[in-house]
C-alpha cells in the first residue's frame, strides 16, 4: 500500500460508520475495527506532509463515526480511538459504546491529545516496550442523562 492508498482507506473508513450492540463493549469493539496496514517505505512513503494529511484524515473520520454514533437515538455515551498495533504492524480505530475507562485493552493506555502522536508512532514501524503505555487517541461522545 503506497501512502496515498492509505490516506484514502482511512478516508473511506469514514463511510462505514459504527454499530452499537447491547452494551457488550468488547464485541463492539472488534465488530468496529478498521485497520490500516504501514505504507511501503514507512514514514518515507506519505513524506513530511503526508503525516499531517494522514492525521488529519484520521481525526475526520473518527469525528464522522462519532456524529454517526450520535445519531443512533439512545443517548449512550462513545467513544472512538487509534492505536498503533506495532506487533501487526497496523494503525487501528475502533468504537465502543462507554468512556475511555471501558476501552478493551489490556496494556496501560496513555491517551493522547493528538492523532500525530499515534500516527508517528505507526509510521516510524517500531515496537513499544510493553512497560510502555500504549498511545491512544480518542474522541468522546457525551452521553444524556
Amino acid at each position: 500500500m503506497s501512502g496515498s492508498e492509505l490516506v484514502e482507506a482511512v478516508r473511506r473508513a469514514a463511510d462505514v460508520g459504527v454499530w452499537r450492540g447491547d452494551g457488550g463493549v468488547v464485541e463492539e469493539a472488534i465488530e468496529n475495527i478498521e485497520y490500516f496496514c504501514a505504507p511501503r517505505g514507512g514514514s518515507g512513503a506519505v513524506g513530511a506532509g503526508g503525516a499531517a494529511e494522514l492525521s488529519a484524515v484520521l481525526t475526520g473520520t473518527m469525528e464522522a463515526w462519532l456524529r454517526d454514533a450520535g445519531s443512533d437515538g439512545t443517548g449512550r455515551p462513545g467513544v472512538v480511538y487509534a492505536w498503533h498495533d506495532d506487533q501487526a504492524r497496523q494503525l487501528r480505530m475502533s468504537f465502543v459504546s462507554g468512556t475511555r475507562a471501558d476501552l478493551p485493552f489490556g496494556a496501560r493506555l496513555l491517551f493522547v491529545d493528538r492523532a500525530s502522536d499515534v500516527v508517528a508512532d505507526f509510521l516510524a514501524d517500531g515496537f513499544r516496550d510493553i512497560r510502555t503505555p500504549l498511545k491512544v487517541f480518542a474522541l468522546e461522545l457525551a452521553g444524556q442523562a
